[in-house]
């Protein structure tokens, strides 16, 4: 066998073994499938979340978030612009298909909201009546949190 095609045999069986982990995620969030620039790393570790999996999806007024992976789970990190808290949420693959994945983190006054859906979910089917906003692809906010901002610098 030829190192090309050890290779390709390689990938191809690492891809297969991954399939309901990463692979399948980023079928449902995209951003998941790009390569990780600076602006993609959390700027502090987020107990469980795999620091190379981390991809920025935006942000509002009031936070900015990051999807990563923990193991099976898909997560949804937030960080609250005012005071730098963190917060996250994951749920795994099932779930995240059925109903998406929502994170509140609050400090002090400030309170934020984060709404991820896979491709093909409407947030409203996901969390209800409330109002909410495109942050980007896959990411809404409630309206009321602010509009959509530039990512980091």
């Amino acid at each position: 066998m030829t190192s090309r095609r050890r290779g390709l045999l390689v990938l191809t069986a690492t891809l297969a073994l991954s399939g309901c982990g990463g692979s399948s995620f980023a079928d449902s969030v995209p951003a998941l499938a790009q390569d990780q620039t600076p602006t993609d790393q959390v700027r502090t570790g987020v107990d469980g979340i795999a620091a190379d999996s981390t991809r920025y999806l935006g942000g509002t007024q009031v936070a900015e978030y990051w999807v990563g992976l923990d193991g099976e789970r898909i997560c949804l990190v937030q960080s609250l612009r005012a005071t730098q808290v963190l917060g996250s949420s994951c749920t795994d693959a099932e779930e995240f298909r059925r109903s998406g994945l929502a994170v509140t983190t609050t400090s002090g006054a400030t309170s934020a909201t984060g709404l991820l859906v896979p491709e093909g979910l409407d947030p409203a089917d996901a969390a209800g009546d409330e109002e909410w906003v495109a942050v980007s692809d896959n990411l809404f906010a409630p309206a009321g949190e602010g509009e959509p901002t530039a990512p980091p610098g």
